[in-house]
């Protein structure tokens, strides 16, 4: 059996069942591994259930368990598949992809595609509380998840804030850590919208898309350990590989 991992997800699923626990971690770390790659359809059931050495009962609970943490999706008629690699966003959790990349396992880089400082239009200005003769860095990057494109990043930075930011490399480093030391700017909060919109032709050309294909679009605005704004920023992600996850609530 494969080596175990932690529980990505709640265990109450299979509480109290050892057994499907281990299976659970297992088929987990074959997930991880790559021994079923993203697209490919699970051996049966069947085989599935003699190779882990549980009954097809707890079987189907561990399924269930990896598809509630967006790992494999059922296809009726035709079985279990592996997921495409996703980033999930969490609203209640402000992290940036980097740090959502470690945690899965997975390497985030950048390619800048843009890093200028301009004036601020009235817009930027406002939300970041400068005037608006005051100069920002507008940095692009093309975000990617092992290799593959998955968003077009902007962010829009009071320049007098991060002086020289338009020069960092960040084909391997996260924007935030960037701005936590060394510039001592530590993200604390995010107003966020997000919206579907169809991709424009040079933004659909790095993602690997057709221009008008959906994409999911975040903008938002994000405050440093102070509540001041240093960042308006807009996310636009391949919608195939992102999804956004919430609990609701009804008051």
């Amino acid at each position: 059996m494969a080596k175990a991992l932690d529980l990505k997800v709640s265990p109450a699923r299979v509480e109290g069942r050892n057994n499907a626990v281990e299976a659970y971690r297992a088929l987990q770390e074959a997930l991880t591994v790559g021994q079923f790659p993203a697209g490919t359809r699970l051996p049966g059931e069947r085989t599935l259930a003699a190779d882990l050495g549980v009954s097809r009962v707890t079987l189907r609970k561990v399924l269930s368990a990896l598809a509630d943490a967006g790992r494999i999706v059922p296809s009726p008629q035709r079985g279990w598949f592996v997921a495409e690699n996703r980033l999930v966003h969490e609203p209640n959790r402000l992290r940036g992809l980097s740090e959502v990349a470690r945690e899965r396992g997975m390497e985030a880089t950048s390619r800048v595609m843009r890093a200028v400082v301009r004036p601020a239009t009235l817009a930027e200005a406002e939300v970041l509380g400068i005037d608006a003769a005051q100069p920002v860095v507008d940095l692009r990057r093309v975000r990617f998840l092992d290799g593959s494109p998955l968003s077009v990043d902007q962010s829009c930075l009071d320049a007098a804030r991060v002086p020289g930011i338009e020069d960092v490399d960040f084909t391997g480093q996260s924007l935030y850590d960037v701005l936590r030391d060394r510039y001592d700017i530590a993200a604390s909060r995010c107003d966020y919208e997000l919206a579907a919109e169809a991709v424009k032709s040079r933004e659909a050309k790095v993602l690997g898309l057709a221009p008008g294909d959906p994409v999911l679009v975040g903008y938002q605005k994000t405050f440093d350990q102070h509540d001041q704004c240093f960042d308006v920023g807009r996310q636009l992600y391949r919608g195939d590989s992102y999804r956004f996850q919430a609990s609701l609530f009804r008051f």
